[in-house]
């Protein structure tokens, strides 16, 4: 049980900082604009809607890349258990969706975000873990 736990806390580790540079790189690349207070969540919705869609793929690729790491580290952490895995997934889809319900996200986003989520947890399920008795 306990290296089930310490799987799921390096995912979420892992899958965060991967997140997060993932994430970094996109806002190097696809800088907001000027003089935008992204702390305001009206200027948040007006970010949304002017930034290009290939900032919305960076964030779409960070999350992809994030679980698919958070969860197959996780499954490596407490010994190739695929539960960690996908607790580990879930909960990083849990934040997703909490940024997507904080931040309004185009509709194609949205599909796109569930998709690329729900394949980066399967195959992180499918290498790398194995459901125990």
């Amino acid at each position: 049980m306990l290296r089930l736990a310490l799987g799921v806390v390096a995912g979420l580790l892992v899958g965060v900082l991967v997140i997060f540079a993932v994430e970094s790189v996109g806002h190097m690349l696809f800088p907001p604009p000027e003089g935008m207070n992204l702390t305001d969540p009206q200027a948040m919705r007006q970010v949304m809607m002017v930034i290009p869609w290939q900032a919305k793929a960076m964030v779409l690729i960070a999350w992809f890349l994030g679980i698919l790491a958070g969860a197959s580290t996780a499954c490596l952490v407490a010994g190739r258990r695929a539960l960690a895995g996908r607790v580990t997934a879930a909960l990083l889809f849990a934040f997703a969706v909490w940024t997507m319900i904080s931040i309004p996200h185009p509709a194609w986003f949205v599909v796109a975000a569930v998709v690329a989520t729900l394949a980066a947890a399967f195959l992180a399920d499918k290498a790398f873990g194995r459901v125990r008795a």
